[in-house]
């Protein structure tokens, strides 16, 4: 089911625990090299930089080829553009699967990233072009969603799997909107129920060991279902989606939004607190962000400038005190670094040893000697 080697795949994954407790200190210097020596990985993995150059010389070196090829064929009718973006497509596609993956052992090197996007938008350009003008969007979404979910399962992608992830949402909200009478009231619903539905499954899904390699999908399908679990019963998506669809400028049963809206963040924040949900935590602070907005809104109690120096006093005292706790009180929660290292620490780390790797050792300014002149005379020139 998967492209890529398993046995390098599970090597990867016991190196990359290994790194963490070898930073966080419990694991010894040389047990880590043994670990290094033993799971070896021959993945042509580059550092962010090199993989996004490649991303694009690689999109600059498709293009190219797409257009010798129309320039050449002459292929400029509907029909010809069709087929030429399936055959450039599937051609993208068995390029990827037996150069890029099968003899050049490209992982995340940026140019197996590009050839699977370029495939699938080459494949579903050259499906979707041939449909009447005024075609349904929910046609081109089930159109799409196979090959979002089956490239994200296959080449274990996080952004195909996101685009799944609203790709099946919309799918759910149009099917849903066309009910006559009843869209309104159901539509919000049908939201919460998709991503409850959805948080779940990836939670349990990244309980199983046999998903290990899908573990960082799920991750993704867990953050986006927290965030529109949320969005969906927000009282100003709900205001604007009716406005926009249904033009109702009055949100039906208001007191449940409401209460919706402020009423999530603090669920997410303490379940967080309680079961030590990082993400859940994160979410429910960005969501406190998103209800103060629709409060203000719709009621202006106090001027922007007020409310934001009264807002960021408050996060910055409490902040303030929750540090002094932390470093004070040793416990399921510390403000110390964790182990796992973000993706701008990487670049950060990488641009550090790149700077200090391209400078050059700096030169004495001195001259070892009188250096000669640009007369005669033993050297007494213009300059000394």
């Amino acid at each position: 089911m998967i492209a890529y080697n398993r046995t390098w795949l599970d090597a990867l994954l016991t190196r990359d625990t290994a790194r963490q407790w070898h930073h966080k200190g419990l694991l010894s210097d040389e047990k880590w090299k043994t670990v290094q020596e033993r799971f070896q990985a021959p993945f042509y993995t580059p550092n962010v930089f090199v993989r996004i150059g490649l991303a694009f010389f690689c999109l600059i070196l498709l293009t190219a080829a797409i257009g010798l090829f129309i320039l050449f064929t002459g292929a400029d009718s509907e029909a010809g553009i069709a087929a030429l973006s399936l055959l450039f497509g599937l051609a993208s596609i068995a390029f990827l699967e037996f150069w890029a993956i099968g003899s050049a052992r490209h992982f995340a090197s940026g140019v197996d990233d590009m050839l699977l996007y370029f495939g699938i938008s080459m494949i579903l350009t050259g499906l979707c072009s041939r449909l009447p003008y005024d075609t349904d969007f929910l046609v081109y979404c089930c159109i799409a969603w196979p090959f979002l979910v089956a490239g994200s399962i296959r080449y274990i992608d996080r952004l195909l799997a996101a685009a799944a992830f609203v790709c099946s949402l919309l799918i759910v909200l149009l099917i849903v909107k066309d009910i006559p009478r009843l869209a309104l009231y159901l539509l919000p619903f049908s939201g919460m129920l998709f991503s409850a539905g959805a948080y779940f499954f990836a939670q349990k899904g990244q309980e199983r060991y046999d998903w290990r390699h899908w573990h960082g999908l799920l991750g993704v399908v867990e953050l986006l279902a927290l965030v529109t679990f949320y969005a969906s019963g927000n009282y100003w998506v709900v205001q604007q989606a009716g406005a926009e669809m249904f033009q109702l400028e009055l949100v039906p049963i208001p007191w449940f939004f409401w209460t919706f809206t402020f009423a999530v963040p603090a669920l997410y924040i303490f379940i967080g607190l309680r079961h030590k949900n990082r993400l859940l935590m994160d979410i429910g602070l960005g969501c406190v962000a998103a209800a103060v907005f629709t409060f203000r809104y719709y009621y202006h109690v106090l001027p922007l400038a007020w409310a934001g120096v009264i807002a960021g006093a408050v996060l910055f005292v409490s902040a303030y005190f929750s540090i002094q706790y932390l470093r004070s009180h040793e416990g399921a929660y510390t403000y110390d670094a964790d182990g796992d290292t973000t993706l701008l620490q990487e670049i950060e780390e990488q641009l550090i040893e790149q700077t200090i790797a391209s400078q050059n050792p700096p030169t004495s300014g001195e001259k070892d000697g009188f250096g000669g002149g640009q007369f005669g005379g033993g050297g007494a020139g213009g300059e000394f």
